[in-house]
């Protein structure tokens, strides 16, 4: 007697019509898990989007703290006034994929002194001259606000050998403050990126925090389980197809014995 084999047994109509039955259900599963993945999307997306409303920087941070998760990237404004005494250029800042300079100085407001990068320039004579033009006209603009992105200081860094010793390369607050004059005000130990750079220089690039801790992992253990069920109900179908071939196995052998 001839054994049916297991793709035999599974191009019978009975079992095509449930194979039909599970593609649908497993579409059905599909379904649910990339929605479950979009909303997750959605959720860190949403979290990430709180860090582009501009909040007061007080509300952020205070001098002399540390800057948290919550406050670092975040938009923030101030009110105060920049001394343009401490105008500071800092060489090797990428922006937009090219190097180049940034300019920085000290920001004075009511809590305390605050680092302001106010913008780049892609050469050395092009910040010069920025600076050069912004320190005669007052020892300190007052009375204005800046707005921009709030960021963690950087690590110092020392000039490698034959450069100058002065020459900065990162926005370290701690290595600004020992080139600064002196000053009896705390000190934020984050800085601020400026949304509107000065006349003649660009805009520093300046994105939103990206963090995986932002997205939510219970819409992604959901679409991980979705995924789950929709390849068990095709291995269920698969049991059951070969659980009916080996039983037609079994009634064949027996009738086999049956006739002997």
């Amino acid at each position: 007697m001839t054994q049916p084999t297991f793709w035999q047994v599974a191009r019978r109509p009975q079992w095509i019509a449930a194979l039909l039955l599970v593609m649908a259900v497993a579409a059905v599963f599909a379904f649910l898990g990339k929605w479950q993945l979009e909303r997750a999307v959605i959720s860190g997306q949403n979290t990430d989007h709180q860090t582009e409303t501009v909040v007061p920087l007080s509300t952020l941070a205070k001098p002399g703290g540390i800057v948290d998760e919550r406050a670092a990237g975040h938009m923030a404004s101030v009110g105060g006034g920049l001394d343009t005494n401490t105008l500071v250029i800092l060489g090797d800042r990428m922006n937009g994929g090219q190097k180049g300079y940034w300019l920085v100085g000290r920001f004075t407001t009511p809590e305390g002194e605050l680092a302001e990068a106010l913008g780049w320039a892609p050469t050395l004579e092009s910040v010069t001259a920025v600076r050069d033009r912004m320190q005669p006209t007052a020892s300190t603009l007052i009375g204005h606000e800046i707005t921009g992105r709030f960021m963690p200081s950087e690590a110092p860094t020392v000039p490698p050998d034959g450069a100058d010793p002065l020459s900065m390369t990162t926005m370290s607050v701690a290595a600004l403050l020992n080139v600064w004059p002196e000053s009896n005000r705390l000190m934020y130990t984050g800085y601020l990126v400026a949304s509107v750079p000065p006349e003649g220089l660009v805009k520093i690039d300046s994105t939103p925090p990206v963090s995986d801790s932002t997205y939510n992992w219970l819409n992604i253990f959901y679409a991980i389980e979705w995924t789950v069920f929709a390849g068990f109900a095709f291995y269920v179908w698969y049991r059951l197809v070969r659980d009916r071939r080996e039983r037609e196995l079994e009634e064949n052998a027996l009738a086999g014995l049956s006739e002997d």
